[in-house]
């Protein structure tokens, strides 16, 4: 990173990513945690208890919020990037100066390992490694990436700055839209779970022949699978970010702009709404519908339709408050098993004593 201060502004301030600049211009160098920063970084502070390692480390430079900014003070030297929202700055500002540079790989765009049909189109400035299969009718588009040992089947679509990490799998006639990454391990369009028994008990697959439909900014983690569609497609909406070990079964729709951790696992045919967040190892079972703006919290597993926005959570999920009430009264099962076998046992003294009468 060589920019100064003012020109990281410059650039940041249009998209409303910074709004103003307090102090002097400085020269930056780097990017750095503001725990272990010095001259020439850029540091970030989104909390009062940051502020005493920048006195402390003198960074060059600060992106903070406006209501942390006169706590700072003005320290000499010290140039002060005011952002509304630091993370969201964070992010894009590393993306575009501290982030890896998955283009520099030591070898020529195209590795001489890879094998490409000579029916599949690679767009303009794709970068392809070592050992990458590309089967026939393949259309990558401009700007990709696709690293060691991935295979993209026949007949799937890659959209323009898509990157696909080392060991991946593309199945054929599968969609990958604009500037989505998949990561190390997963399966796309891998086949759906899906079979037949006869009369003995035996199981016979019924084949899968849809598709996956992977939207433009989408986010696989690594070791994900995607099944493919029985018929149809799998579909993945803008801007869906998962992490790794989710599993997507057949026939989902999952909406746009949502969230998900390490071991969701979305059984077939769900149909899922847009925002909808879901943390670690929650669980949707098949064939139910989940409205936008939902949040599966404390290992959620949902078994019927949620027609309504809000946080649900246990098994089956309920509203959280519901969740926590039930949780604060089974923590006191103990003491009322306790209360209720003392009030028994009171009760029968109680009877014996008016036969005695």
């Amino acid at each position: 990173m060589k920019q100064t201060a003012s020109q990281v502004f410059e650039i940041f301030h249009p998209l409303g990513v910074l709004t103003a600049m307090h102090g002097e211009d400085s020269n930056l160098t780097g990017i750095a945690p503001v725990d272990e920063c010095g001259p020439g970084d850029l540091v970030f502070v989104d909390r009062a208890a940051s502020i005493p390692h920048v006195m402390d480390r003198r960074p060059s430079a600060v992106v903070t919020s406006d209501a942390l900014r006169a706590d700072l003070g003005a320290p000499e030297g010290l140039s002060v990037l005011v952002a509304p929202n630091v993370k969201l700055a964070q992010a894009l500002l590393r993306q575009r100066y501290a982030d890896r540079d998955l283009r520099d790989t030591g070898w020529p765009g195209v590795h001489p390992s890879a094998v490409i049909h000579e029916t599949a189109s690679v767009g303009e400035g794709t970068v392809i490694g070592p050992a990458v299969v590309v089967g026939a009718g393949v259309r990558i588009g401009e700007d990709c990436v696709i690293l060691a040992g991935s295979v993209i089947e026949s007949g799937a679509v890659l959209g323009n700055g898509v990157v696909i990490h080392p060991n991946v799998t593309v199945g054929y006639e599968c969609e990958i839209g604009d500037e989505a990454i998949v990561h190390s391990g997963s399966v796309i369009g891998s086949e759906g779970y899906s079979f037949a028994q006869d009369a003995q008990g035996r199981s016979h697959r019924v084949p899968q022949t849809g598709r996956v439909v992977i939207e433009e900014r989408v986010r696989v983690g690594a070791n994900n699978c995607i099944d493919r569609a029985a018929f149809g497609e799998t579909r993945i909406g803008a801007g869906t970010k998962m992490d790794n070990l989710c599993h997507v079964a057949h026939n989902v729709t999952v909406g746009r702009d949502c969230l998900f951790t390490a071991g969701f696992i979305i059984a077939g045919s769900v149909d899922i709404g847009d925002r909808v967040l879901a943390t670690g190892t929650s669980w949707i079972s098949d064939h139910l519908r989940v409205c936008n703006d939902v949040a599966l919290v404390h290992r959620a597993g949902v078994t019927r339709d949620l027609t309504k926005p809000g946080a649900y959570a246990g098994t089956p999920a309920i509203p959280l408050a519901e969740h926590m009430k039930s949780i604060a009264l089974t923590r006191k099962l103990g003491d009322t098993r306790a209360r209720v076998l003392a009030l028994e046992k009171e009760l029968e003294e109680l009877r014996e004593q008016v036969k005695d009468r």
